[in-house]
C-alpha cells in the first residue's frame, strides 16, 4: 500500500513499526483475543498516540487501521479504542517522560508470575537483559482515571512493570525497545516457572552481579535495534505484510 498522503513519513514509519509488533506478538503467542494493546506516540504531534482499534485481533492490525487518540481519549480519525487501553496508555504519555512506546500484554508466563508474592526473581540472565522490574498492585479493571497517577508513581524510572494479578507493561524509546523488553520479560518469567516446577531450591544471582550485568547490558547500543531488523525479516519470510499496509 502506498502511504496515505495525509500521513507524514515519520508517522507512517511509527505506524509500520507498531503494526509489525502486533503481528510478531500474534506469531509468538502473546496475544489475548482482542483485549490487550500496544501504543506509540505520533511523531511531531504532541498529545497524540496510536492504539489498536477496539475489537480487532492482533493479526488484523495494520499500519493504516491504527487509531489516533488525543490525550483526553478522543479518537481524532473516527476510530474507537478500548477504554481500559486509554487509561493505561494515557498514563504513560501524560507523564513527564520521553517514552515513545508502551505495550500491555497478558502473556502466559507473565500472568503466572504476576500472581506470585515475590514476583520475578533474578535467577537467570533473561531477567538481567531488560533492567529492573517495577510492580503495581491490582485495582480492578483499569477504568478509573485516578489510577494513572498511582501507576506512574509505581513505575518510577523503570521500563518494565509487572501489573500484579494482571499482566505486564513495558516501555521504550522505540517500538523495538518496548518489544524486546516484553519478549525477554516473558522469557524470564517462563524460565522461573520452569525452574520452580522442578521443586528444587532456586539459585538466585547475587545482587552485585545482577547490578553489574544490568549496567553492562545498558551499554550495548540502541536497545532492540539489531533484533528488530531480524524480526522484520522474519515477517517477510512468513509472508506477513500487515505492517506495510
Amino acid at each position: 500500500m502506498i502511504k496515505p498522503r495525509h500521513i507524514s513519513d515519520a508517522e507512517w514509519q511509527r505506524r509500520s513499526d507498531l503494526a509489525a509488533a502486533y503481528q510478531l506478538f500474534e506469531l509468538f503467542g502473546f496475544s489475548d483475543l482482542v483485549w490487550t494493546h500496544l501504543s506509540a506516540r505520533v511523531p511531531d504531534e504532541p498529545g497524540h498516540f496510536l492504539l489498536n482499534r477496539e475489537g480487532l485481533m492482533f493479526d488484523e492490525v495494520t499500519a493504516s487501521n491504527l487509531v489516533k487518540i488525543d490525550i483526553d481519549g478522543q479518537a481524532v480519525d473516527g476510530g474507537r479504542a478500548n477504554p481500559a487501553a486509554f487509561t493505561i496508555h494515557s498514563a504513560i504519555y501524560r507523564a513527564d517522560n520521553a517514552f515513545e512506546c508502551a505495550m500491555h500484554l497478558h502473556s502466559r508466563a507473565v500472568n503466572a508470575v504476576s500472581t506470585l508474592e515475590d514476583g520475578l526473581l533474578a535467577i537467570h540472565q533473561f531477567s538481567l537483559e531488560v533492567g529492573e522490574v517495577a510492580y503495581h498492585d491490582y485495582e480492578g479493571f483499569a477504568l478509573d482515571p485516578a489510577e494513572r497517577e498511582r501507576l506512574i508513581d509505581d513505575l518510577g524510572d523503570r521500563r518494565l512493570m509487572l501489573l500484579r494479578n494482571h499482566g505486564m507493561l513495558t516501555l521504550g524509546d522505540t517500538v523495538a525497545e518496548a518489544f524486546k523488553n516484553a519478549y525477554y520479560l516473558e522469557k524470564a518469567c517462563q524460565t522461573q516457572l520452569d525452574a520452580m516446577a522442578t521443586g528444587a531450591r532456586l539459585r538466585v544471582i547475587p545482587d552485585d552481579i545482577s547490578r553489574r550485568s544490568r549496567q553492562l547490558a545498558a551499554t550495548w547500543g540502541e536497545p532492540g535495534a539489531l533484533e528488530w531488523q531480524a524480526l522484520l525479516r522474519l515477517l517477510e519470510r512468513r509472508g506477513i505484510d500487515a505492517h506495510q499496509r
